[in-house]
């Protein structure tokens, strides 16, 4: 298994509707690809981690990279890691707030895979987003 984590700036400002088209296509695109993940939006940017064999995480990646819906895309982590975190979404969507996505983009990433700060700060963030979505209550869609 491979996984990346990256966050980008939006190319332009989004409306709701393409933001709720990329996360579409993204869950499409993923599942023919065996792609696993989690995607987060804050203001105008992009916080993503990408997981699933490496050739398909490579590929994707590479589209991501060529996509014109944003720029700047900085690479947090592309390591092996031992086992997917993400195996339920093809590609988990939340809007995390301004201090939780500042938080996630700058933590450190690359080292020790799955338990480095970024990683572990990401499985507590959703951890704590699928408890609020168990509750029906946002800000977690």
């Amino acid at each position: 298994m491979h996984a990346i984590a990256y966050v980008s700036a939006a190319s332009w400002s989004l409306l709701e509707e393409q933001i709720q088209r990329i996360v579409s296509e993204s869950r499409r695109l993923n599942a023919l690809h065996g792609i696993t993940g989690v995607l987060m939006y804050c203001d105008g940017n992009f916080l993503q981690y990408l997981e699933g064999e490496e050739d398909a995480v490579m590929e994707t990646f590479a589209r991501v990279r060529a996509s014109e819906s944003h720029y700047q895309v900085s690479e947090l982590m592309n390591q092996t890691i031992l086992e997917r975190e993400f195996s339920d979404w093809s590609m988990g969507f939340s809007r995390p707030d301004p201090q939780e996505f500042v938080d996630l983009a700058s933590a450190r990433w690359k080292g020790s895979a799955q338990t480095g700060p970024g990683a572990s700060l990401l499985r507590l963030f959703w951890a704590n987003c699928r408890t609020q979505l168990a509750r029906e209550t946002p800000p977690c869609p």
